[in-house]
């Protein structure tokens, strides 16, 4: 029914069964198996499994953002670190369809605009990952940007002085009463 579907729609049909036996023998199977089955030699199916496994494995994506007083459109700054290769100064924009990641660039006067990508990101699917862990990274910094400046605000002028007078309540309501003797003000 699949089959049908997938041919009536125009698309190829796809044998689930041959996939999954493909990444067994990929993955799974003895390498002799594996080179047995491709008719090829072992050590181009060491290569053929090392390339696989390594398309297969995630790529560790960290994304750090310093947040800047927002120019214009140009909410910060950002270094990404893609297993273990770091690239700096990744601007932070807020576009019309929200915030992304920009390619860091430079001056270069022969251009149209002047500028020149220094580092480029060539995968669709990879830049989708990147804006999103930055627009998340994006608010983390914000955050800890508003709770510390929260922190260290001082309280304002009305609390200080609402605050400074219960002191001084609490201050005079410890001291003893003003001990009144047979001296007057009258009597001088």
């Amino acid at each position: 029914m699949a089959r049908e579907q997938a041919a009536a729609q125009g698309a190829p049909a796809v044998d689930e069964a041959a996939l999954a036996e493909m990444r067994r023998l990929i993955f799974d199977a003895p390498i002799q198996e594996l080179a047995d089955s491709q008719g090829i030699s072992i050590d181009d199916a060491v290569k053929l499994r090392v390339e696989k496994s390594l398309e297969a494995a995630p790529l560790p994506i960290e994304v750090s953002v310093r947040p800047i007083e927002p120019m214009g459109k140009l909410l910060g700054y950002a270094s990404v670190n893609i297993g273990g290769v770091v690239v700096d100064d990744f601007k932070v924009v807020d576009g019309k369809n929200g915030i992304f990641l920009s390619a860091p660039s430079k001056e270069a006067p022969g251009t149209r605009s002047g500028y020149r990508s220094t580092a480029r990101v060539m995968n669709r699917a990879l830049q989708e990952r990147l804006d999103s862990l930055t627009v998340e990274a994006y608010r983390q910094a914000v955050e800890r940007l508003v709770a510390r400046a929260e922190a260290v605000r001082p309280a304002p002028i009305r609390e200080q002085m609402a605050k400074a007078a219960q002191e001084a309540d609490k201050a005079n309501a410890a001291r003893p009463a003003p001990h009144r003797g047979k001296e007057t003000r009258d009597e001088r």
